[in-house]
């Protein structure tokens, strides 16, 4: 089966196997848990109530399936967000990034050519599936915007244009939030963080801490 069927009984049929239990316990693996969902939600297919309902319907109780609902009430709130504030949303939104020396996007992640294996990996696959991991996009974004300090609007549109799953809202708002024009500090990817969860054991690369 495809990575993405098209079908609409398919996708019916992978909205019954989600397993939050599971989905809480592995989803920040890049092997994990995962609903590989995000498609079918970004294009209207279902809906976060629909898939909500689903899930409480077969017998799961909300106090235990806490973080699975958070991870659907992210995706609604930076909807409204994009609502409530439109094109602003286009600009750095609470302050400016910094420091920020370009407005491009480092040829190295265009290429899947960082050297940081799991990355690497991961770019050339999202060239082949539009899917990328939600950990690996906040490793790709931290390593465009708090390393080669990039402003973060390029980079998002160059995820954008490849995400199958591609929502503005989302990508442009978590992109300002790992750069810190979002938030109130920045998201800094650590090499010891892509080791645990990409199950990689590499050393010496532009993430490792000093």
């Amino acid at each position: 089966m495809p990575l993405f069927p098209t079908s609409y009984n398919e996708v019916l049929q992978r909205l019954q196997k989600i397993d939050p239990l599971a989905y809480r316990a592995t989803r920040n693996f890049i092997d994990g848990k995962v609903t590989y969902l995000s498609p079918y939600i970004s294009r209207g297919v279902i809906s976060t109530k629909q898939v909500l309902a689903s899930v409480l319907k077969r017998g799961y109780t909300p106090e235990k399936i806490e973080k699975f609902i958070q991870e659907l009430a992210w995706r609604d709130y930076w909807q409204q967000i994009w609502i409530a504030k439109g094109n602003a949303i286009d600009l750095d939104l609470k302050q400016a990034q910094h420091p920020v020396t370009n407005t491009d996007l480092s040829s190295a992640i265009i290429n899947g050519k960082t050297g940081i294996e799991a990355i690497d990996t991961a770019i050339t696959d999202f060239y082949r599936t539009g899917y990328l991991h939600n950990h690996v996009r906040m490793y790709v974004a931290s390593l465009a915007c708090n390393i080669a300090k990039s402003h973060w609007k390029f980079p998002a549109h160059w995820m954008y244009y490849h995400l199958l799953d591609a929502d503005w809202a989302s990508n442009a708002l978590s992109w300002q939030w790992v750069a810190g024009a979002n938030s109130n500090k920045k998201y800094v990817a650590n090499q010891e963080n892509v080791n645990k969860y990409c199950h990689t054991d590499q050393r010496g690369t532009a993430l490792t801490n000093k």
